[in-house]
């Protein structure tokens, strides 16, 4: 069964990322975009973590994470290979009703990390419920590739109109005509 897309604000969250390696990164790259207060405690750190945290919110503590390290947290990464260490994650977290993904353990997971795409405002999630990630990264590739020049502009001139028009039929079919004259000229 497919998952509800839900998009929450991460902007000064306290996040937390089990987990110093490739995936961990992977997860990293993409949270760092969303500017949560991030912290990463691992025994070892990735260079490139390292490098992250010179230009964004993240804190490091190279050292093995103990469970009361999730106390108080927005949402929890467990971006580590052990699948009992994943399971008293998973546990603590659900007692403690923290959102929790636990990396390639779908079943160990209270939401998917979905794979992104982010430019601007404009934010895609795709999942496919935790069955076939490689499927929703293929699929990211693809769909980036083709969204279409201006989307920008169109979100900021929408904006605007939102911004500065009252609420009511009059915008919101402004609106829609000017969403489907774009979308229709790319079809020529």
């Amino acid at each position: 069964m497919a998952l509800f897309p839900m998009f929450v604000d991460l902007k000064d969250q306290n996040c937390l990322v089990i987990g110093g390696g490739e995936v961990a990164l992977r997860k990293i790259e993409q949270l760092v975009k969303f500017s949560p207060k991030l912290t990463v405690i691992a025994p070892f750190i990735h260079d490139e973590i390292r490098a992250l945290s010179n230009s964004y919110s993240i804190d490091i503590a190279e050292r093995t994470y103990e469970l009361n390290d999730l106390e108080g947290r927005f949402l929890v990464i467990g971006a580590l290979d052990d699948i009992d260490e994943q399971e008293k994650i998973y546990e603590t977290c659900m007692e403690a009703k923290i959102p929790v993904n636990c990396v390639d353990s779908p079943a160990m997971c209270s939401f998917i990390f979905p794979a992104l795409i982010v430019e601007g405002d404009l934010c895609v999630g795709i999942n496919t419920s935790g069955r076939a990630p490689a499927v929703s990264s293929a699929l990211r590739k693809y769909l980036t590739s083709v969204i279409p020049e201006g989307i920008h502009e169109l979100i900021d001139k929408v904006h605007l109109i939102r911004q500065n028009e009252p609420v009511g039929k009059s915008r919101q079919e402004k609106i829609i005509g000017i969403c489907r004259e774009f979308f229709s000229r790319l079809k020529s």
